[in-house]
């Protein structure tokens, strides 16, 4: 016999007596919402808990908070719609929450019961990649990861680092006992280990180990979203020659550039008005600031901002966060990165896209590309008003601070897809409000994993208009 909707109702009203959960008949005008309510606040609790996001999400705040509030979104939606078609959701959807967040903190529990308190890692390689290693995590405040020491080529000549706090765990050719004994979970080696010797002992010994193995370098990348010069080498560019990488330079990103520079154009035309009002009344000088940069390919194009120094400045120095030039206007305006723009222009004729490296002034490229290796790829990509390295590091302010830069460029060239764009463009409004304008490794120098030679940022520079 066929069940109406109506009888199906009728069936449910004894569950309803047992359980409290109203039906058809009895649904509060409130019911919808609190179902709703709790709805969002399961989802919520399943997104945290089970959700896989990307591993540059995790690096972005704002991105990172959106994604996670995704599911209780989709959630809400589908939760909305189903409780205005059907009395039958009103009484089903708390029982299924009840149930779902059971599932959650069982799976939680679990999980925390079965996976290890820290991920436990140990180098073969240099002392010094070690060392730099250890730093990194600890200025970057990576949680859950705990390297517990080196282990060498040879025979080990020290039981401690020269720093007194990183164990030499070994030899190579003890690497299973090691493993072992050390419970390390993922061995990296650097550019420096004897690759083959490393495999080989892998193979022959520790294939039946709970132990994974990567690459120093593709360690930084997943894990601090950089990519670290002194790792690499130029078999690493491989990457972008492989039948699968993405080209930069598609149709779908230049819709994207045309879209967000119209909008965002006519979203801030009356503020570009006002500060150009107040730049001209504050000393009678030009509005705009016209300069010369490297953009993609190579090629110079001029670049437009708002100007933010006095007319007077002409000769070239890093910015800081405390320099003397910058007007009192100006001061607010690169606080809030308005300065910026003007540059809405240069996206629309080509010379910029939207999200791409930072581009820079002939003079500085061609001091930088000699100190820093591999410098001149990030032309490989057409220069951006915000990008990883923006958002990641902020101004660069010093030679130091465009290694640091760099670092960031060459993840982008790797990992670029329209999906990073539109979480970089996301992550480009907190920036508006809240974001340290220059560098944090910038300003401590902890820079020896950036560059082979030795970065002089008290050097010589360029005799040219300011850089930005």
């Amino acid at each position: 016999m066929t069940q109406t909707p109506t009888s199906i109702l009728g069936e449910l009203e004894p569950l309803a007596d047992l359980t409290g959960t109203a039906t058809a008949a009895s649904v509060a005008p409130g019911m919808a919402w609190l179902a709703l309510l709790l709805t969002f606040a399961v989802f919520l609790l399943v997104g945290a808990t089970l959700g896989r996001r990307s591993r540059w999400s995790e690096m972005l705040p704002l991105t990172r908070v959106l994604l996670g509030l995704l599911y209780p979104a989709m959630a809400a939606v589908i939760a909305w719609v189903l409780l205005d078609a059907t009395a039958i959701a009103h009484a089903s959807v708390p029982l299924l929450a009840v149930a779902a967040v059971g599932v959650v903190v069982a799976t939680a529990f679990v999980g925390r019961l079965t996976s290890p308190a820290s991920t436990r890692i140990a180098v073969v390689g240099s002392a010094q990649s070690a060392a730099l290693l250890q730093r990194e995590l600890l200025d970057a405040r990576v949680q859950r990861h705990e390297l517990v020491g080196l282990v060498v080529a040879g025979e080990p000549t020290a039981n401690i680092l020269a720093d007194g706090r990183l164990p030499v765990l070994g030899g190579l050719a003890a690497l299973a006992e090691l493993l072992e004994r050390h419970r390390v979970d993922i061995l990296l080696f650097d550019g420096e280990a004897p690759r083959l010797e490393v495999f080989d002992q892998l193979a022959d010994t520790c294939l039946d180990l709970p132990v994974r193995v990567c690459e120093l370098s593709q360690f930084y990348e997943d894990r601090l979203g950089h990519v670290s010069v002194t790792e690499i080498n130029s078999a690493w560019f491989r990457y972008i020659m492989h039948p699968r990488f993405r080209s930069p330079d598609t149709a779908a990103k230049r819709v994207i550039d045309l879209a967000v520079a119209l909008a965002a154009g006519v979203a801030f035309l009356p503020v570009m008005v006002l500060s150009a009002l107040v730049i001209k009344l504050q000393d009678g000088g030009p509005v705009l600031f016209r300069q010369r940069r490297i953009g993609g390919g190579g090629r110079e194009f001029t670049m437009l901002k708002l100007r933010t120094m006095r007319v007077a400045d002409s000769a070239a120095q890093w910015s800081s966060a405390d320099d003397d030039r910058i007007t009192p206007m100006g001061r607010l305006l690169r606080r809030m990165h308005l300065d910026e723009f003007p540059q809405l222009v240069n996206v629309l004729r080509g010379d910029m896209s939207v999200v791409g490296p930072r581009p820079e002034q002939p003079e500085f490229v061609e001091r930088l590309e000699r100190l820093l290796p591999y410098y001149n790829r990030r032309h490989l990509i057409k220069p951006g008003l915000t990008g990883w390295a923006q958002v990641r590091c902020g101004y660069a302010g010093s030679d130091s601070g465009s290694a640091w830069k760099l670092c960031h460029d060459l993840f982008y060239l790797k990992h670029q897809s329209l999906w990073l764009d539109l979480a970089i463009i996301t992550e480009t409004t907190r920036m508006l409000i809240a974001h340290r304008q220059f560098p944090r490794h910038a300003e401590e120098g902890a820079l020896e994993f950036i560059a082979v030679t030795p970065v002089d940022d008290a050097a010589p520079v360029p005799q040219t208009a300011p850089t930005s």
